[in-house]
């Protein structure tokens, strides 16, 4: 299993060091952990202190020799900017708009590199600006897996605000004067590193198929997952072609939004549940309560005549399982498990009657 680091980062690149060092040289907990790449996301002032203490400076390629650590892919590559929407990299973190162009960066980096199930990912909220370790930590929290960490790193006070101090020496060799007390002289070996592990909840059950996948905003995806737990709004969008919940859309084929719009409708009005046919039974009733609803929204969807041909004896078993299955396919792809489940024609454990659970309150057929 491949294992990433991923870091948040300011103007600190001892972050990363300090990092590698707690998670695989001296574990506070646990076995050591030596990731096979090492991400950062950071602005280009932070990028170029890495380049300038990390790789110049040899700091980085340093640490792994002293301490006998394995090649570790780390260079140029590995470095991701924050683009505003123009591709302009930012320098800093200045304005609400910057921020939001951070959460987008931490937040897509963290649902790529948890894609693929044979990834193990730890995600360091040490450095940069608060938000951005706000943002790696709520973005992990959505996409993290139950092999996904998060941490900390902690460094003894004398020498967190050193600029000098990369990792504790292996031995007593390395000084350099204190930042806060000039007349102090440290010794690298002196330092402590701890790494705290910080728990998170995980709501990747949640995300639909479609938010796994693809790239979104922040702020879209915080939007599944407000939908995943709040209250429900339906909107059947006929002139759109679409369903609509809490504003988050739905594309149905026109047999599945005719059908899903007559339960729709029924849900409205209170009335009982639907019986599915039996094997070899065709019920007309049915029959015409659905091609009202697809005559409506056909336009150029669908071959009204095709479909009345179908259903020119009625409705039958295989005709409405077929619905069902298609409907719940593609909220399933749009809103997640969780919400599909609540937005789905369900039936009781008997099997035979099938009904939309909303009320008359949260239904809205346009």
């Amino acid at each position: 299993m491949k294992k990433i680091l991923l870091l948040v980062t300011g103007m600190s690149p001892q972050i990363v060091t300090e990092t590698l060092y707690g998670l695989a040289v001296n574990p506070s907990q646990g076995k050591s952990w030596i990731p096979d790449e090492i991400h950062v996301v950071s602005t280009t002032g932070g990028l170029t202190q890495i380049r300038a203490s990390l790789f110049k400076d040899g700091h980085f390629a340093r640490l792994l020799a002293e301490y006998q650590l394995p090649l570790i892919s780390f260079n140029e590559q590995c470095l991701h900017t924050i683009d505003n929407e123009n591709g302009i990299a930012l320098a800093d973190l200045k304005t609400p708009s910057d921020n939001e162009y951070a959460a987008n960066a931490i937040c897509e980096k963290i649902r790529f590199f948890t894609k693929e199930a044979d990834t193990e990912l730890h995600v360091s909220i040490a450095g940069g600006r608060k938000t951005m370790g706000f943002y790696a930590g709520y973005a992990l929290s959505l996409y993290g897996r139950v092999q996904d960490r998060m941490s900390h790193v902690l460094v003894s006070s004398e020498f967190e605000s050193s600029r000098e101090f990369f990792y504790p020496a292996p031995t007593p060799q390395t000084t350099f004067i204190s930042q806060s007390n000039k007349h102090e002289r440290l010794d690298a070996y002196d330092a402590q590193v701890w790494l705290a592990q910080i728990p998170f909840v995980r709501l990747r059950h949640h995300l639909p198929e479609k938010t796994l996948l693809h790239k979104m905003t922040f702020s879209e995806v915080v939007q599944r997952i407000a939908l995943a737990t709040g209250d429900i709004r339906l909107l059947i969008d006929t002139p759109n072609h679409t369903v609509v919940v809490n504003g988050i859309t739905c594309k149905l084929a026109p047999r599945e939004l005719a059908f899903y719009t007559w339960f729709a409708k029924r849900a409205q009005q209170n009335m009982s549940r639907v019986l599915m046919p039996v094997e070899d039974e065709f019920v007309v009733d049915y029959a015409n309560d659905f091609l009202a609803h697809y005559q409506i929204i056909k336009g150029s969807m669908g071959d009204t005549d095709n479909v009345m041909n179908t259903l020119r004896k009625g409705m039958d078993k295989s005709f409405f399982e077929q619905r069902l299955t298609a409907i719940r396919k593609e909220f399933r792809k749009a809103y997640g498990s969780e919400v599909t489940k609540r937005l789905i024609i369900s039936t009781k454990r008997d099997g035979k009657g099938y009904k939309l659970e909303l009320s008359p309150q949260q239904i809205d057929i346009k």
